[in-house]
């Protein structure tokens, strides 16, 4: 009686683990407007975001210079993925790229570089 009551016991707490698991892994998806403009900004922005904890992919469209992120709501946020992107030296929708790393970028990826 004992054995069937653990294994009781031990079906539900294992249950229980898997749909705290569930609500652990909202995604969402969020867009960005940056101002990349070329090949290596796709790259250079594409790289550092899909290695970013909480990001599960992200793919910037030179032509409208979005990048959309599908990501983990309970292991990151818009702002943060905003503030990793102006670390990078581009513009994130309100927030503006970081002087010193924008500065670091190849000419090309400079405002006015490619326009």
């Amino acid at each position: 009686m004992k054995n069937v009551f653990s294994v009781l016991i031990l079906a539900v707490l294992i249950g229980s683990c898997g749909m705290m698991n569930k609500g652990e892994s909202v995604k969402q998806t969020v867009t960005i407007q940056t101002n990349a403009q070329c090949g290596d900004c796709k790259e250079r922005i594409e790289k550092e975001l899909n290695f970013m904890t909480g990001i599960v992919y992200a793919e910037l469209d030179l032509v409208t210079k979005k990048v959309t992120v599908k990501y983990s709501s309970k292991r990151t946020s818009p702002e943060e993925i905003k503030k990793r992107i102006s670390k990078i030296g581009y513009d994130a929708d309100d927030v503006k790229a970081e002087i010193t790393a924008q500065a670091e970028l190849p000419k090309c990826c400079q405002p006015g570089g490619h326009d």
